[in-house]
């Protein structure tokens, strides 16, 4: 830990040849108690230390020699992905806190619309009494706003509200994770008690109709960006062996990563509310196929995270010490 930490400091070039030969002989200790600990041990505060102690020293040894460009479609494809796995249980507990509020006022105000009235901003008022008294083709009423600003400027508008949203959730988990646990809560509220209100009245479908095109993806990415936010908080209520400031910034770099991939999500919503959502005849005329493509396109973004970057492993070849450092640090 000493020498990692001189090299913190200085950098490797600093240290004496003798001390470059202890470095790589303590490397490769570290790395073979690594993976003795992670098959036989149940120490997960070992394995814990041990898995810092390689990634911090692999960093240094090899994470200097190569300059690479950026690979956008690795970045995207696996990088991002793979983050996402990693933090898997931060957007877990981002949607329970979501979701569970949502059902429980979802149930209240399809019984009684008044929790509507309650949890309801004032425009979210006036529109829910403007959406069930007109009949209209649920398209109608992006087409109207499309008419008028154009499809291009119509998705711009909402990417930047949507992604303003995501942001937050994201930003105030440096709050101890309180404001991010506070959006998510209070945007759950509110979701539910607005589809109950139109169940309350049968128009659940209606509604569904207008904003699943786009909508499924949205929630989803702002769930995600809510696990981001969480992990950054996480890291500063327990640092583990690291500093606080060094465990902050660890998780910081890794929520980015994960949230480069909430601003693609929310182009591609954007992009089906300017372009698609608003459409009043075809295939999109009828509020099932509408549903149907909101729940597609959530299934391609899910597929992405869950599979991409995923190696195919033979079982007949062993893992480089690389590839193993590698796994370990993402586990």
């Amino acid at each position: 830990m000493e020498l990692i930490d001189a090299c913190d400091r200085s950098g490797l070039k600093r240290l004496a040849p003798e001390e470059l030969d202890e470095f790589a002989r303590l490397y490769r200790r570290a790395t073979a108690d690594l993976a003795a600990a992670r098959s036989r041990s149940g120490d997960e505060r070992l394995i814990r230390y041990l898995n810092d102690l390689v990634g911090r020293a692999h960093g240094l040894l090899y994470g200097g020699r190569v300059r690479r460009r950026l690979d956008p479609w690795q970045f995207f494809l696996a990088a991002i992905p793979q983050t996402f796995r990693a933090t898997w249980c931060f957007t877990a507990i981002s949607a329970a806190v979501f979701l569970l509020p949502a059902l429980v006022t979802y149930l209240l105000a399809a019984r009684n619309p008044a929790w509507g009235d309650a949890l309801f901003v004032p425009w979210l008022s006036e529109m829910v009494e403007e959406f069930l008294s007109r009949d209209v083709p649920v398209g109608q009423w992006y087409a109207d706003s499309q008419s008028v600003v154009g499809a291009d400027n119509l998705s711009g508008r909402i990417f930047v509200n949507n992604a303003t949203i995501a942001l937050g959730a994201f930003a105030l988990g440096i709050t101890w994770c309180l404001g991010t646990l506070y959006l998510l809560f209070s945007n759950g509220l509110m979701l539910g008690a607005f589809l109950g209100v139109f169940a309350h009245h049968d128009r659940l479908m209606d509604i569904f109709g207008m904003v699943a095109p786009h909508g499924v993806l949205e929630i989803f990415a702002i769930i995600v960006a809510g696990g981001a936010g969480l992990a950054v908080g996480w890291a500063a209520i327990a640092p583990g062996d690291l500093p606080r400031s060094r465990a902050v910034a660890a998780a910081a770099g890794s929520a980015v990563r994960v949230l480069v991939g909430v601003v693609a999500m929310l182009g591609v919503a954007a992009a089906i509310e300017g372009f698609l959502s608003p459409q009043t005849s075809g295939l999109l005329q009828a509020n099932e196929p509408r549903v149907l493509l909101g729940v597609t396109v959530w299934l391609v973004a899910l597929a992405w995270l869950l599979t991409g970057g995923r190696p195919a492993r033979r079982s007949d070849e062993q893992q480089s010490p690389r590839e193993e450092i590698r796994a370990a640090r993402d586990a």
